[in-house]
């Protein structure tokens, strides 16, 4: 693994490769206030023997320079800009891997730029938050995001972990340290997120503007959606999101993975590699083939 910046209009792009450039290529975009160690680290390490992986932060997150403007972080605009990157990055036509927020961003960037993708998975994301959960209002998230982001400065390290091994039943010191790379310290006794309130509320803003579902028509690629089950309170959304992906997508995989929480990854790193492992290699082996 080698973390690469690139400077691309006077901002810095982060972005860690895996694996060997013959291999199939993987693009992973992480969620919302993560970035690409905390997201995409552990699976990763057990993708890179199979496949090319490039991992990005995302503007605002991690080593990525943040956005300037709030428009900017519309999922249009953000697909622009990621298309001004991956021409610096990439020479051929690869798989898109989101989680969360990534899951959208891979979604919107595949409709405008079809031709440059070869497939699309989605990990718990693309396809609930926020227009498929009937009680999510833009007040109540917007609002929840801010509460969330003032509330984000923590006094002591322990404090820390205790809040973010409510994310997974699989707390360990790995998932620690990825934890550790989404947070600056501050001084001895302060820790705050790396990504700052302005972006977070520009990206919630987006969600409502540009609604992922706008995207399924223009989606002519193989999708597998890999989905938590937790918390159960999510079930009407999900059976809805996964209704508008069969209307609209002719070749779709869905796959729930019990007992597992938002963070599946985390949850169920070697059951989802293995997933994502053959699935794509049973993709990469039909358009070889489609080739000759």
């Amino acid at each position: 693994m080698k973390n690469v910046i690139l400077n691309i209009d006077n901002k810095k792009v982060s972005y860690y490769e895996y694996g060997n450039k013959e291999n199939p290529t993987v693009v992973c975009i992480h969620g919302l206030v993560g970035n690409a160690i905390y997201s995409f680290a552990e699976i990763a390490k057990i993708l890179e023997n199979k496949f090319h992986l490039i991992v990005f932060d995302n503007p605002g997150h991690g080593k990525t320079t943040a956005f300037d403007h709030e428009d900017d972080y519309l999922f249009s605009n953000l697909s622009k800009w990621y298309d001004k990157v991956f021409q610096q990055v990439l020479n051929k036509p690869f798989y898109l891997m989101g989680h969360s927020w990534g899951a959208d961003i891979v979604l919107h960037f595949t409709k405008m730029k079809p031709n440059n993708v070869l497939g699309l998975v989605l990990l718990d994301g693309g396809f609930t938050f926020p227009e498929n959960q009937s009680d999510m209002t833009f007040k109540k998230a917007f609002t929840g995001w801010n509460e969330y982001m003032d509330n984000s400065m923590y006094y002591n390290w322990d404090e820390v972990i205790q809040e973010y091994k409510n994310y997974t039943k699989r707390w360990s010191s790995e998932i620690e340290q990825y934890v550790a790379s989404i947070f600056i310290k501050k001084n001895e006794d302060q820790f705050e997120l790396v990504t700052s309130k302005f972006t977070v509320l520009a990206i919630i803003k987006s969600f409502f503007k540009e609604p992922f579902s706008q995207t399924y028509p223009f989606i002519n690629v193989p999708v597998m959606l890999i989905h938590s089950t937790l918390p159960i309170s999510l079930n009407t959304a999900r059976d809805i999101g996964i209704s508008q992906l069969n209307h609209t997508i002719k070749d779709l995989s869905v796959i729930a993975i019990e007992d597992t929480n938002h963070m599946i990854q985390w949850d169920e790193p070697t059951k989802v590699s293995n997933l994502v492992s053959k699935w794509i290699e049973k993709k990469n082996s039909t358009y070889s083939y489609n080739c000759y």
